[in-house]
């Protein structure tokens, strides 16, 4: 099932979910929080964000692996993260979503969440190289996602400038 997005909350004017407390197990080293997670299969997918997270201070990363062994956690600690990160919504009739873009030249993973009329929710990560979709991990359980408008602008995070199509 997937969470109600911040983009949700926005609209009816409730406090994000991503300033409270977050009790559930996720790959986000504490004392930081996940603003997205899911299982993708046997692995953990997370944007993990410090707190306070504002405009001005603050960390974002994103995270994938299990546990145990983090294979990947971009941008490394202490980077300029909002250099490399990017949100955008997409909107559809009966529905809407959210994405964030971490840039990894030649990479790019886009962690997205979406739900709309006649086809329900979708949320994962698609992995592009060199502007090619290489891959889409689908999230296989429950999923929490505070990505959204709200969070962008508390965070001071820029828009991303191209398309995104969900897959």
């Amino acid at each position: 099932m997937l969470r109600r997005a911040a983009w949700c909350a926005a609209a009816v004017g409730a406090v994000p979910a991503f300033l409270s407390a977050h009790a559930e197990p996720t790959i986000c080293p504490q004392p930081q929080q996940a603003v997205f997670s899911c299982a993708v299969g046997a692995r953990q997918l997370a944007v993990c964000a410090s707190d306070p997270l504002t405009e001005t201070t603050g960390t974002l990363q994103y995270r994938f692996g299990r546990p145990a062994q983090v294979e990947m956690a971009f941008p490394s600690t202490g980077a300029a993260w909002r250099e490399v990160t990017r949100g955008g919504t997409l909107m559809f009739s009966g529905g809407g979503g959210a994405f964030i873009v971490f840039d990894r030249r030649p990479y790019r993973y886009v962690v997205y969440s979406a739900i709309g009329r006649g086809w329900g929710s979708k949320a994962g990560v698609v992995v592009e190289r060199s502007g090619k979709r290489v891959a889409n991990l689908n999230c296989t359980a429950d999923t929490r996602s505070e990505l959204g408008p709200e969070l962008f602008s508390a965070a001071g995070i820029r828009p991303f400038e191209g398309s995104f199509e969900l897959p």
